[in-house]
């Protein structure tokens, strides 16, 4: 018999497996959890919610869709905590999952808006859409999100439809398998101080390259970097000369492990430049490369003003995680088409102790850049200066 307990998030009630009862003795979840539901994964909801509610303000969504249901939570809270009357569609494979989902659906009184079915998430895609396309749809899975991207893209609206995607396989994504990588991305990983965004980055290329191939065009919203997994939220349209000019977002990542020296180049440049210049002259190690993969904003300022404005006036029941999370995405919103380095690894580089973060932002505004703190890396910090730029600053702090 499944042992199921009763869980709160947000503003949504609702049941689902006991963790506890199927966690081992380091407490991580086993294989025996019949239902999957992962609670460190609210402060992805929470943004979900916000993100879905910011988007509503100046579009109609009447139907959405999450092909990996599990429990219906995150497909709870979006019909609970976001405005209007849409509606929604849940799949997933495991009967067991579809029994929870609607025994959830019940308790929230939401049968007149909310469908439960069992079944595979890429077929089901395309049948359920088939009359009437969805205008946003949710991919959350266990793992990669590659398999489903091509049947998501064709379910969506083609004038205008958001996309949420979620991937997990972090070893992948993160360089401990970079030809995996390059077989499910297109594009290799990289082990470095910036893997997490390099990450996002290949996951936006794999979702603009299927978009490019039915003709849709991508604008990423925003994106998010935290515990074991990124994020990505995409408005698509099908307009393949907008596409087309998007290329040009297409690049390479060159990194220097002895130095700390970062390039991005576009795929279209690649020809045209041939050396890999150094922070210093003596450093001789070889140039790394990640990648092809998005070299883009990872955020649109006007969305995320907007998503600021919905988070000061909802009544969210958020985390203060997800609250703090926000400010730093708010901060470096802007500046995304710079690298990040890592003040941790500047100062082992040079034996110093490292400083507050935040002195190390003020000093970079003071002497004319732009900095910001990143939220991928609590020790990182997105600026257009060099990293032997930072270092020196760091020196000087240091020294008093």
């Amino acid at each position: 018999m499944t042992a199921l307990k009763e869980y709160v998030e947000g503003k949504v009630t609702f049941v689902g497996p006991d963790i506890d009862h199927y966690t081992d003795s380091a407490g991580q979840p086993t294989a025996s959890l019949p239902v999957f539901y992962n609670p460190r994964m609210a402060v992805n909801r929470d943004f979900s919610v916000l993100f879905l509610t910011t988007y509503m303000r100046d579009r109609d969504i009447t139907r959405i869709c999450e092909p990996l249901a599990g429990t219906g939570i995150r497909t709870l809270r979006y019909l609970v905590e976001c405005p209007g009357d849409f509606s929604a569609v849940m799949f997933d494979a495991n009967p067991l999952a579809v029994e929870v989902a609607r025994k959830n659906v019940q308790l929230q009184r939401l049968e007149g808006r909310a469908r439960v079915i069992h079944g595979d998430a890429k077929l089901l895609l395309l049948t359920e859409s088939r009359e009437r396309r969805f205008d946003f749809v949710d991919i959350d899975p266990f793992g990669s999100p590659t398999p489903y991207l091509n049947a998501a893209i064709q379910s969506i609206r083609p004038r205008e439809g958001l996309i949420g995607i979620t991937a997990t396989d972090m070893p992948v994504l993160c360089g401990v398998y970079p030809h995996v990588a390059l077989r499910k991305y297109g594009g290799l990983s990289m082990r470095t101080p910036v893997t997490h965004e390099i990450a996002l980055r290949l996951l936006v290329h794999r979702v603009y390259h299927v978009a490019g191939m039915n003709d849709f065009s991508v604008r990423l919203l925003a994106s998010l970097s935290t515990d074991h997994y990124v994020r990505i939220w995409m408005s698509v349209r099908r307009e393949k000369h907008v596409a087309n000019r998007q290329t040009r977002d297409i690049g390479v990542v060159l990194y220097c492990p002895g130095c700390q020296a970062v390039q991005v180049r576009s795929i279209q440049d690649l020809a045209r430049q041939d050396t890999f210049e150094h922070e210093t002259p003596e450093c001789r190690q070889e140039a790394r490369i990640a990648g092809p993969l998005w070299t883009g904003p990872l955020f649109d300022r006007h969305f995320m003003q907007s998503a600021e404005k919905a988070m000061t006036k909802g009544a969210f029941e958020f985390t203060r995680r997800t609250h703090r999370l926000f400010d730093r995405m708010l901060a470096e919103c802007q500046h995304t088409q710079y690298p990040f380095y890592d003040v941790h690894v500047l100062c082992d580089m040079r034996g110093l102790s490292p400083p507050a973060i935040e002195d190390v932002v003020t000093a970079l505004v003071e002497q004319g850049y732009l900095a910001a703190r990143t939220h991928i890396r609590p020790t990182g910090i997105r600026t257009n200066a060099t990293a032997g730029a930072v270092g020196k600053i760091i020196e000087e702090i240091s020294r008093g």
